[in-house]
C-alpha cells in the first residue's frame, strides 16, 4: 500500500477479521480509524436490528466516518466486510474480506482477502489483491 496509515490500518482489520473468522465463522462488517495522532480504534455500528444488513451497516459506517473527517477527527478510515468475488485468474467464485481503505490524502482502495474454511476449522487465505476506489469518506468538496 501506498501510505503507512493505510498500511496500519489495513494490519488492524485484517487481524480482527481473522479473530472472527476463526472463531464464529462469519462476521459483520467492523471499521476502524486512525486519530490524527496515529491511534487506532475498532468502529462497529447498531441499527436495532439483531440481524441486520450488511449493507445498512457500511452506511451506518460511512456516515460515522464522513462526520469525524467534517469533525477533523480522524486521519484515515476503513470497513470490513465479507464478499464473494472471482479473483483474476480463478475461474470459481470464492469467499473474501475486503477492506475498503481510505486515507485524508484521498488514497483510496478496496483490498481483498480471499479464503476457504477448511473442514478441520481452519482458515487458508489466497493472495491478497487491491483495486483503486473513489473516496468516500475524504470525498474532495465538488
Amino acid at each position: 500500500m501506498a501510505h503507512p496509515d493505510l498500511d496500519r490500518l489495513f494490519g488492524a482489520l485484517w487481524e480482527f477479521a481473522e479473530k472472527l473468522l476463526s472463531e464464529q465463522g462469519e462476521f459483520y462488517p467492523f471499521g476502524s480509524t486512525m486519530n490524527l495522532s496515529g491511534e487506532v480504534t475498532y468502529t462497529a455500528a447498531y441499527d436495532g436490528d439483531e440481524y441486520p444488513a450488511s449493507q445498512t451497516l457500511i452506511d451506518l459506517l460511512s456516515d460515522i466516518y464522513r462526520r469525524q473527517v467534517s469533525l477533523k477527527e480522524i486521519r484515515a478510515a476503513g470497513i470490513c466486510y465479507d464478499v464473494r468475488i472471482t479473483p483474476s485468474g480463478i475461474q470459481d467464485i470464492t469467499d473474501a474480506f475486503c477492506m475498503s481503505l481510505e486515507h485524508l490524502s484521498w488514497e483510496a482502495m478496496n483490498v481483498y482477502v480471499p479464503y476457504k474454511m477448511l473442514e478441520s476449522g481452519e482458515i487458508e487465505y489466497g493472495e491478497v489483491f487491491a483495486t483503486p476506489r473513489k473516496p468516500q469518506f475524504f470525498a474532495k468538496a465538488e
